[in-house]
């Protein structure tokens, strides 16, 4: 009875926390389904009524993405070939001395994100769609007949977004850098410059995990600010400043910020920059 129990608990709580990443999603941006407020006339949001599922749009539990990029169960096509993107190493500048990379060099996480956020493929191309739907074939109708109560077309092509933030487009020299390593330490992890507030550790599951605290709960929790490990390259091995360093993608906070208080007095800023 001991043992059911256990496994009812675990059950039960893997499907609490389950609820509650759903719950973060559905209000925001990310969910491209037709629960989304897109669909219930919020303006300027890409949306479908062809499928209710939310997840579906970047994750699956079948045939994911295996290039390499430490994103779960991955649902969209990652961009492998170097050289795709002008990172921000390419501006020459003669204060940044941390080591930066092509994120397709490092593994990174990031190129999950850019793998929507670059422009290069539709928002609703996934490698397994919903339900029996035919592998690689998009959810929705891009510019389709569905539209939201305030007239919004299900689905702009990238072009028509590519003015807004949505798609940073594949020169990413004008963003915060990424697959960097944090603060310049030789390792990448502690901060050796003085003008960066040092990263500590954690022990979890997983392993060990590098961040820099948020000043929130001792320990590392979602609002703290994630170092990711390279998966090989130039830098294999080094904890790196990558999008989901300061962006969460299952929060309602503004812009997705891990910090709940936003950039509000440059809060995620000083986070990590001694200033």
């Amino acid at each position: 009875m001991k043992t059911s129990m256990t496994k009812v608990s675990v059950a039960l709580a893997m499907l609490a926390l389950s609820g509650v990443a759903t719950a973060g999603i559905a209000n925001t941006k990310h969910n491209l389904g037709s629960s989304s407020n897109a669909g219930n006339g919020g303006a300027g949001w890409n949306w479908t009524n062809a499928t209710s599922e939310i997840c579906v749009f970047c994750h699956t539990p079948h045939g994911a993405d295996s290039g390499g990029a430490a994103a779960p169960l991955w649902n969209r096509a990652l961009t492998t070939a170097t050289g795709v993107y002008t990172i921000y190493s390419s501006l020459g500048t003669s204060t940044l001395d941390a080591a930066s990379v092509d994120p397709t060099d490092s593994g990174s996480v990031s190129l999950a994100c850019l793998s929507c956020h670059d422009g290069t493929q539709a928002m609703d191309s996934t490698l397994n769609t919903p339900g029996a739907g035919a592998n690689g074939a998009p959810v929705g109708t891009t510019n389709g007949t569905n539209t939201g109560a305030n007239g919004w077309v299900e689905f702009q092509s990238m072009s028509e977004v590519s003015a807004e933030i949505i798609a940073l487009g594949t020169d990413l020299s004008n963003d915060h850098p990424i697959a960097i390593q944090y603060a310049g330490a030789a390792d990448g992890r502690l901060a050796l410059d003085p003008d960066f507030n040092a990263a500590t550790s954690a022990t979890i599951a997983s392993g060990t995990v590098w961040f820099v605290e948020t000043g929130g709960a001792v320990g590392f929790d979602k609002a703290d600010l994630k170092l990711f490990a390279a998966n090989g390259g130039t830098l294999n091995g080094e904890a790196l400043v990558e999008c989901a360093t300061c962006h969460d993608p299952h929060t309602e906070n503004t812009t997705f910020l891990r910090n709940p208080n936003g950039n509000e007095g440059s809060a995620t800023c000083l986070t990590c920059h001694n200033k």
